[in-house]
């Protein structure tokens, strides 16, 4: 977005702002024995036993019917690497990251790179929530901030290394980041599964008299 001057900012690399800080300095992650999740129709389920140190001390799921605990395909996957939660189907059988995926893989071919961008959020000590359509796949709070009580700072676009987005899906996600008011940023996966972040400006051109 222009700067006060009315200057085009250039895109910039984002690394920089976004420095790497140990979860623990920047979400406190519950302790004690791993929660226990239920995997149905595509979402974690906890109970409400279960719910309040999972939402409240890590910031992860939306509160539902009976006190329980909803959780995204990225925050379950995320909690199953740090071993803070045990999965069952609704039969009770123990299912790993694995079966999760492969579950979800027709429904969301680009989960795993979801994934990953969603796990590298999380490692810098950052609030992560799903983001609201319009190709928007996170939103990202200030760290300190608490979904809920706070608005999200950024709006985080997952790319894939070699494929493109069109001009048509960069214009309507730089307008709603505009709308909102927050950051627009984009988490670029490459082959190897690095993630690398941009900030996205708008550009505004002037012609040589010096009007828009």
């Amino acid at each position: 977005m222009p700067n006060e001057n009315n200057e085009p900012p250039d895109q910039e690399d984002y690394e920089e702002d976004l420095e790497y800080v140990s979860e623990e300095d920047g979400i406190s992650e519950p302790e004690g024995e791993p929660a226990g999740v239920v995997f149905d129709n595509g979402k974690g389920y906890a109970s409400s036993e279960d719910a309040d140190r999972l939402s409240q001390q890590g910031f992860y799921g939306t509160r539902i019917e009976g006190n329980r605990l909803e959780l995204e395909p990225v925050e379950l996957l995320h909690l199953v690497e740090r071993k803070r939660v045990t999965v069952t189907t609704p039969s009770g059988d123990s299912v790993g990251s694995d079966y999760i995926v492969s579950t979800l893989l027709e429904k969301d071919p680009d989960l795993w790179v979801s994934y990953l961008v969603f796990r590298d959020l999380r490692s810098r000590g950052y609030a992560v929530r799903k983001g609201f359509g319009r190709g928007i796949g996170f939103r990202v709070y200030a760290r300190g901030d608490r979904p809920g009580a706070a608005n999200a700072k950024e709006l985080v676009y997952v790319l894939k290394e070699g494929v493109p987005i069109s001009l048509s899906d960069l214009d309507l996600v730089t307008q709603t980041a505009a709308s909102s008011r927050k950051n627009l940023v984009f988490a670029l996966v490459d082959q190897n599964g690095e993630v690398n972040f941009y900030k996205v400006a708008k550009l505004t051109l002037r012609n040589l008299s010096g009007d828009k």
